[in-house]
């Protein structure tokens, strides 16, 4: 057990520089970030009890927090609540639809992020996936590659689906709108496009679109720590304690068979 109580304790040390950071927001949103982050880091691992039990923690602090009390834009405080109904929701049963329940507990995960974060947000760490599926889907069209080009599309599609929640607490409303336009109508006649041939020109105008987003969050204090290294320490001190705990757990179990082989 003293094990344990020193891993937790290396964990909220490690946490510690990033509130410091945020000295201007209010403590009870950075503790919906940091339980926000550990309910992701359940999901990950598959233990979706654990991750169901801090999601409704988070809720529980909103509930405290009230939104006249956040210092949140309206627009934000909706955004951020609606993010966490839909975490819950398919937190409850996630048997066969993991993918879906990491993608949107990930999605309220960046949103918690992105509206107590002063500087680079956690969602502008998903431009290399987002750029990256386009790129592929610029090829496939050039190809006419039918199987490739829905593959990327969908790939594409699911990446932006994750950080576009996020994209309404950071971004321009103008910038959002723009970008939200291009991808509904690829979405929507993607099909139509590349049998027209049409559909590189119109992967170009998006990617402009997405690069625009990205390009309105490059500026972020150097002084600042990364908070996904953070994150990401965190989630391993996490990992780590889970693991012990399984290790001691099974430990016992063999300690009473042997005990029972011998009476």
């Amino acid at each position: 057990m003293k094990k344990i109580k020193c891993l937790f304790l290396i964990c909220c040390l490690f946490i510690i520089p990033v509130h410091s950071q945020a000295e201007d927001a209010d403590a009870r949103l950075l503790r919906l970030d940091q339980i926000a982050g550990q309910a992701l880091e359940f999901t990950k691992a598959g233990l979706y009890e654990d991750a169901e039990a801090q999601l409704k923690a988070v809720q529980l602090e909103l509930i405290q927090l009230q939104f006249k009390d956040s210092g949140l834009p309206m627009e934000d405080w909706t955004v951020l609540s609606t993010a966490l109904g839909e975490a819950l929701h398919v937190i409850n049963s996630p048997e066969g639809k993991e993918i879906e329940t990491l993608e949107t507990v990930t999605t309220f995960r960046l949103v918690a992020d992105a509206v107590v974060s002063r500087y680079r947000p956690l969602w502008t760490e998903m431009e290399q996936p987002v750029m990256s599926s386009l790129q592929s889907l610029k090829k496939s069209s050039m190809t006419a590659d039918s199987s490739g080009f829905h593959e990327s599309l969908n790939r594409f599609l699911a990446n932006y689906y994750i950080i576009q929640p996020s994209l309404k607490v950071d971004v321009s409303e103008k910038s959002v709108r723009i970008l939200d336009e291009h991808v509904r109508y690829m979405e929507r006649s993607g099909e139509k496009m590349l049998k027209e041939a049409s559909a590189e020109s119109e992967i170009e105008e998006l990617e402009k679109a997405v690069e625009m987003v990205f390009k309105e969050m490059e500026k972020e204090d150097p002084a600042q720590p990364s908070l996904g290294w953070v994150i990401s320490f965190t989630g391993g001190i996490i990992i780590v304690t889970l693991s012990y705990v399984g290790w001691k757990k099974y430990k016992g179990q063999k300690e009473e068979e042997r005990k029972k082989q011998n009476h």
